[in-house]
């Protein structure tokens, strides 16, 4: 038997992508997005879910009529949380650990650490992945490192496998990091540092390419990727289309938004823009790259991700023929004149929703430091500070533009929302009274349905982690001081 040549493996490679599609499609519907054969098979095995950073999931998640056991493990501070092809195997990594958890019994069972120093920038490390040979990836300041465990009798161990580091060639500013990261779907980790360069590498390590997005942009967030290889980079000024074709990036568009002030607002990590980008849309429809911008009343901004229709006419003199909409969020109060988030856009279908995080305790000159701003979410759950407001959206393809389809007045202080197609309920990192609580919304009406109470404690403060649809109808979220997990029985 001859050997396989390049082109046989891509084409092989390139068949089994587009039946794995199929598969999703008959399984989840056409609004989940194409499965990433390189991710671990399980219901959220990196940061957003799924490289479309949708963080909607075609699960079950607890219903109003469930009984709900709350159970809480330290391992601070937690913000994304990967579940392996075992989904009651939890990846974690806090500012000096990465982590393993078991979820099968009534309580949170820590099953192994592995100690390491802490980073310089906290950022560094809140996304993660765990890819389809159950290797979890997790990056410190300029340096990505390969876990497994391992076990030896009943004594499991994490171990680093190896490590990639960024050249000082690529670098451009002293205290630049890894902020983002995503799978492409030929199975290459790609990164964004805090300085705008974008590095793909292998899970091997063995290649590695990179491109700046230019000089004077910053990355707080994490990068889109699809299928077709387009990576998507949200800067501080710009939001960034590059293409990857398995050996190079090439840069194929970018576009400027209403970035904001120079400054980072209350409870932001950067400037411009506080939302990871979400892409929307499907194959043989409207196709987008959403997020929330920078403006004194913020705007849900749609962007034509690909090809602009012949036809499409700029939405206002001046700006950007690629921007699909501006779209004003109030959160429902008609004479608003502000509204912040720093989460990004939960997204299913043509519908997105988005939570208010507008702190009334500004703590920006609090301390000589550039990301003081953040401390007022360890207080975002009490009165005093609590923002207020979830509104949901959609396109409405016919006459391209965006609705508001309904607006609550719900405290959704600092977590990334999610939402469950089973369910046909959108959730959120609550609080009640003061009092953290899983929050419920009817995804028709916006009526709530689910509330979940768990605590007043710091343990229970969501700190920017995301609520995540795990197994059999349990929710998970990383906290300040650990993890929490919301087990359903019914």
């Amino acid at each position: 038997m001859s050997e396989w040549t390049d082109r046989d493996v891509r084409c092989l490679m390139f068949f089994c992508l587009v039946v794995l599609m199929v598969v999703s499609f008959m399984v989840h519907g056409n609004d989940e997005p194409p499965i990433n054969p390189y991710l671990a098979d399980s219901p959220w095995p990196m940061s957003h879910r799924n490289p479309y950073n949708q963080a909607s999931s075609p699960l079950k998640g607890i219903e109003p009529n469930d009984n709900v056991q709350v159970s809480w493990q330290s391992a601070w501070p937690s913000i994304t949380l990967a579940l392996s092809g075992d989904p009651q195997r939890v990846w974690g990594s806090t500012f000096k650990s990465v982590y393993q958890v078991d979820l099968s019994g009534g309580d949170i069972n820590k099953l192994a650490t592995q100690t390491l120093s802490q980073p310089e920038n906290g950022i560094s490390g809140a996304y993660t992945l765990v890819d389809s040979e159950g290797k979890f990836f997790s990056p410190r300041d300029l340096t990505l490192s390969r876990f497994s465990q391992v076990s030896e009798g009943n004594d499991p161990r994490i171990v680093i496998e190896d490590s990639f580091t960024i050249p000082q060639g690529y670098l451009t500013v002293a205290d630049e990091h890894i902020v983002g990261m995503n799978m492409t779907y030929d199975g290459f980790i790609a990164m964004a540092t805090s300085a705008g360069l974008l590095v793909v590498v292998s899970r091997d390590f063995r290649f590695h390419t990179a491109l700046s997005m230019g000089s004077n942009q910053s990355v707080s967030n994490s990068i889109a990727i699809d299928e077709e290889g387009g990576i998507y980079v949200l800067t501080n000024k710009q939001l960034h289309r590059v293409q990857w074709n398995g050996t190079q990036l090439v840069h194929l568009w970018s576009t400027t938004y209403e970035s904001g002030p120079d400054e980072p607002l209350p409870g932001r990590l950067g400037t411009g823009s506080g939302s990871t980008p979400t892409l929307m849309g499907k194959q043989g429809g409207d196709k987008f790259v959403v997020f929330t911008d920078g403006s004194e009343l913020m705007n849900l901004v749609l962007v034509w991700r690909d090809v602009i229709p012949d036809d499409w006419e700029p939405i206002a003199e001046g700006k950007d023929r690629r921007i699909a909409a501006e779209f004003p969020i109030t959160f429902g109060v008609e004479e608003a004149t502000r509204s912040i988030s720093e989460q990004s856009v939960l997204v299913r279908g043509y519908s997105a929703m988005v939570v208010d995080n507008q702190y009334r305790l500004d703590t920006s000159d609090w301390f000589d430091n550039p990301n003081a701003g953040a401390i007022t979410v360890l207080f975002s759950n009490l009165g005093f500070n609590a923002p207020y407001g979830v509104e949901k959206f959609s396109w409405d393809p016919v006459n391209r533009r965006v609705v508001s389809n309904w607006a609550n007045q719900e405290s959704c202080p600092n977590g990334i929302p999610t939402m469950s197609v089973a369910s046909n309920i959108a959730y959120c990192w609550g609080q009640r009274n003061s009092k953290w609580t899983l929050l419920g919304f009817d995804w028709d009406t916006g009526e709530t349905v689910v509330e979940v109470p768990m605590g007043y404690g710091v343990r229970y403060n969501s700190t920017y982690a995301a609520t995540q649809i795990a197994d059999e109808g349990q929710m998970i979220s990383g906290t300040l001081l650990g993890l929490v997990r919301l087990l359903p029985s019914r």
